[in-house]
């Protein structure tokens, strides 16, 4: 949440505050992880030929259980009846909005970007690129021709996008998901006997382990390319089977077969369907999710068979129970084949004419095959690793009249994950050869760790059809090898059946790199060409042309130009550079003989950012600034079309100083933060978050960070304290000039001086301030820091488990004499849930209002979701109001204030909701915002704006009345 007095045409009397959004994530440590020189993506800092394969797994679903328990705390799980009693109280909401014209104070409008545009300073090839929000899933017309290309793209958070002109050098797209019940997307299939490509199955729920990849509701068809979409009822009944520990008997369970898990696979032969679902963390539209959750109310996950069109399915793959935690409610899961996670791939036998055989890949089991169409099964191949982060992807086709199949087996370990082909999958006994090798002088070396520590995430095999030697390979990014003994290897390409590989992440044009960008620094790179963005999760192929492809990522869709080049004599520079040795060079000339000839952005137009915050300048309303989800930080000064990228990685919180905009802070994950004094300039950000990390306090992952709204250079964070700085975490001179971004460590411990407040008694989650010093995760973490600025030294602050303090001297010289009061022990009916913001009265720092996320029904004697509270020093008491009225039971995600009409705004899973100063009845605030995900709200009182951050949608605006 943040609040802005803008200086348009008024002196500034009220607060600038910025608070810790609801994609706060699971609290973690960020110790050893260098951040420099991988631009705040995991790895080791580690870079040609000293680079090491980085074999611990990155914990890319942590952040997604912080965000779940967050929402489900104080109990372990959220169920089914929870997410659908959210949607029910939305629905009820806005159509009593409609009836009473509630939306005629005006609708909300998308001020961008449409374009995102990446300056090539910050870029590791030193080109600019033009991104969109993450993209989940592809699909591509069989009728694609260079005048009129469909081309279908699932964006995470963002719903269903059409194009009918994909091969132009900017398509132009069409918004087609907005009657979906959620726009977090999974898979998208084409029927196969449509050579339209107008027949689409929609699988909702992202099935990628991701920190916010968010759970779905079903699968959506339509016969038209999407104008009319239906939802299939896929009703199920699953039998009860005995469990474990405090879960005794696994259900039975009757209903959707998909409500709040994440659909990975739709296979469509006539009237019969083969779906593969996964765990999903979350319920819809939350901002984070993906395969982390243990809720005893949801469907069995794993493999489904419908044979009516999807009216119903039955559960499949020999299915049993899975005992993930004996100790907790809801920790025993019903899945096929025995997996912990799901399943993640399905495909038919292309070779067989009665299509009565198939496959099927599950987490941390591998690969399965059925000839009698899903009725028994047998395992063909075994997953490296039985974790369920082990994702097996595979591809089916026909090479010699027989059954080929490529498998790249993602067992998040450089020993253990591999490449492999079959040339008889229907064998009695498959047959599997490995195509990997560590030695990068081996043409193997293509696909040597290609997931790293992220293969949960990021993992495609694809071949094209009738083009059996052909394949593809995607997984993360080799951040320590790009521009050196490869191109990044985030996409490899073979012609030859895996025999050698091609890397498709540059492509073969040459332009300057550009003086003092990031690209000249690291390795350094020798020319700037165009590259695919980190993290790779879907690639499709024209039909006309095998080599010609369209590829999305974290930061959108690329597509190639269909012909390749020959650059091995750029592995010659590298090494005459200095920069490799000959081993490398040797590797470098196999991996580089046909790349892509000419890489383009398709992503002008798509409006997916998935933004968790909003800050705006306190001298101009029109200027924001914007983290999003690994796309780093963006501005605008008022354009809805191009906002410039202004930071890398991924972004958290931003912020403004109230006196001198030109300084800004911006955010990473886990406590890296950093520093700009020269207006947002992409090459002078500093590192300013040494000491924070060298103190090992738990952090979240997104977390609360700010400006002080009266006094100019001051700064509050929270970790297990709230920490302070007087100068913007330190001396400009010597943060410049010993402390850059491009090349400093994120937890070096001379760069920056905060100071944690209030001394041993300053640690706001410790046990000694009596009850809920913990969650269900563990050891509570400060999630909200927010400042009055009606003085220099009040401060609010909440933790994860619901405690709520005040402190009044926050800006004492000695830090640890901060004290603080405890707010929530002095009530009785504050729930003990997780507050989701605090927004401060300006004309009374002793008052507050306070939203919560998680369900009434897991705190029944303590319900509500909106409080008013007010503390009285004197009597030491405090009161707490219940203004959720007839919110029911819907999460809050964000609260802001209009301070001159008195008006509530309250985000939500779904949109944005208003309660009149006065009034018991929350209605829709305003129309035309889609139904999506508000992770945050700003509100600029003097110029009557309200702004919100989306988590898929981008950043929207309303002109308050």
């Amino acid at each position: 949440m943040a609040f802005v007095a803008a200086m348009n045409s008024l002196p500034a009397t009220s607060s600038k505050l910025y608070s810790a959004d609801e994609t706060q994530r699971f609290g973690a440590k960020l110790t050893a992880r260098d951040l420099a020189g991988s631009r705040g993506e995991p790895g080791n800092g580690q870079r040609g030929d000293q680079a090491t394969p980085v074999d611990e797994e990155t914990d890319v679903s942590a952040a997604a259980l912080q965000e779940y328990m967050h929402r489900a705390y104080p109990a372990a799980e959220v169920s089914i009846t929870d997410t659908v009693n959210a949607q029910k109280a939305w629905t009820k909401i806005k159509g009593k909005s409609a009836k009473a014209g509630a939306n005629a104070q005006g609708a909300w409008a998308l001020i961008g970007p449409s374009t995102a545009s990446y300056p090539g300073t910050l870029t590791f090839t030193g080109h600019d690129y033009i991104a969109s929000g993450r993209v989940s899933a592809l699909a591509i017309a069989p009728n694609c021709t260079q005048s009129k290309c469909r081309l279908y793209v699932g964006a995470a958070g963002g719903g269903i996008w059409r194009t009918d002109n994909g091969l132009a050098t900017s398509p132009n797209w069409t918004f087609v998901s907005g009657t979906f019940a959620t726009n977090a997307i999974g898979t998208i299939t084409l029927d196969p006997t449509d050579s339209t490509g107008s027949t689409v199955y929609v699988g909702t729920g992202e099935p990628n382990g991701s920190g916010d990849s968010e759970a779905g509701l079903g699968i959506y068809k339509t016969t038209d390319g999407g104008n009319n979409w239906v939802h299939l009822a896929a009703q199920t009944s699953v039998a009860s089977q005995p469990g474990c520990g405090v879960t005794p008997t696994v259900g039975p369970y009757t209903g959707p077969a998909f409500d709040g898990r994440s659909i990975s696979w739709i296979v469509v032969n006539g009237s019969t369907l083969y779906v593969g679902s996964a765990r999903g963390v979350r319920g819809v539209g939350t901002p984070t999710g993906g395969t982390f959750s243990l809720n005893p109310n949801f469907p069995p996950i794993g493999l489904w068979k419908s044979t009516d069109g999807g009216a119903n399915f039955t559960l499949i793959g020999n299915p049993t129970v899975v005992c993930l935690n004996p100790f907790l409610t809801g920790g025993a899961v019903i899945s096929s084949f025995g997996s912990g996670r799901g399943v993640n791939h399905v495909e038919l036998d292309p070779s067989n004419a009665t299509n009565n055989t198939l496959y099927a890949a599950s987490f941390g089991k591998g690969i399965f095959r059925s000839t009698d169409n899903g009725s028994t099964w047998a395992n063909i191949f075994t997953a490296a690793s039985t974790s369920s982060s082990d994702r097996t992807e595979f591809a089916v086709t026909t090479a010699n009249g027989k059954t080929r199949i490529y498998n790249g087996d993602g067992a998040n370990s450089s020993t253990l994950t591999a490449f492999y082909r079959t040339d008889d999958a229907t064998a009695a006994s498959v047959v599997w050869k490995t195509l990997t090798s560590s030695d990068r002088t081996n043409p193997y070396y293509g696909t040597f760790n290609f997931c790293t520590g992220q293969c949960v995430y990021d993992n495609f095999v694809v071949t094209p059809a009738g083009h059996p030697d052909e394949v593809y390979l995607g997984g993360s990014y080799q951040y320590g090898e790009y521009g050196l003994r490869s191109n990044g290897r985030a996409v490899v390409r073979s012609t030859d059946a895996g025999e050698h590989w091609s890397d498709m992440t540059f492509d073969a044009t040459t332009p300057p790199v550009p003086s003092g960008s990031y690209a000249s620094t690291y390795p350094p790179m020798l020319v700037s060409p165009n590259g695919m963005h980190p993290d790779q999760h879907a690639l499709v192929v024209s039909p006309n042309n095998s080599g010609l492809f369209f590829e999305g990522s974290d930061g959108g869709v690329v597509r190639s130009s269909g012909s390749f080049t020959d650059i091995t004599s750029q592995c010659d520079d590298r090494f005459n550079a200095g920069l490799i040795g000959s081993l490398s060079q040797t590797g470098c000339h196999l991996l580089l003989s046909a790349v892509p000839s000419h890489l383009f952005s398709s992503n002008k137009g798509l409006s997916t950012l998935q933004f968790s915050t909003l800050s705006v300048d306190p001298t101009n309303s029109k200027h924001l600034q914007g983290g999003t989800q690994d796309n780093g930080t963006f501005e605008t000064y008022g354009s809805a079309v191009v906002w410039p990228q202004i930071m890398y990685g991924d972004g958290g919180e931003s912020g403004f100083n109230i006196a001198n905009p030109a300084i800004r802070f911006n955010q990473f994950f886990l406590g890296a933060t950093d520093a700009n004094f020269q207006n947002g300039d992409p090459t002078k950000w500093v590192i300013i978050g040494g000491p924070l990390l060298q103190s090992l306090e738990r952090v979240e992952f997104y977390w609360p960070e700010l400006m002080d709204p009266t006094v100019p250079g001051t700064m509050y964070t929270g970790f297990q304290h709230v920490w302070r700085t007087f100068d913007n975490g330190g001396s400009q001179a010597y943060l410049e000039a010993n402390c850059q971004e491009f090349t400093v460590s994120a937890a070096d411990p001379n760069c920056g001086d905060w100071a944690p407040l209030g001394g041993s008694n300053g640690d706001l989650t410790s046990s000694a301030l009596g009850d809920r010093d913990s969650t269900t995760t563990g050891p509570a973490i400060v999630s909200q820091v927010e400042r009055f600025a009606g003085d220099n030294g009040t401060i609010w602050a909440a933790t994860d488990s619901g405690r709520l303090f005040i402190t009044y001297n926050a800006n004492t010289a000695n830090p640890a004499d901060v004290i603080y009061t405890r707010i929530d022990s002095l009530a009785s009916n504050d729930p003990a849930r997780y507050i989701s913001s605090i927004y401060i009265d300006p004309a009374n720092k002793n008052h507050v209002w306070v939203s919560y996320s998680g369900y009434n029904a897991h705190t029944p004697s303590t319900p509500g979701h909106v409080f008013e509270v007010t503390y009285n020093p004197g009597a030491g008491t405090a009161t707490w109001t219940d203004l959720s009225y007839d919110l029911a039971d819907l999460p809050i995600t964000d609260l802001v204030r209009d301070d001159q009409t008195g008006d509530l705004y309250a985000a939500s899973d779904f949109g944005v909701m208003k309660l009149a100063n006065g009034g018991s009845t929350w209605t829709e605030a305003g129309g035309g915002l889609p139904k999506v995900e508000v992770s945050s709200l700003t509100i600029v009182p003097n110029s009557r704006l309200l702004y919100a951050a989306t988590h898929g949608r981008s950043a929207w605006k309303l002109q308050l009345p």
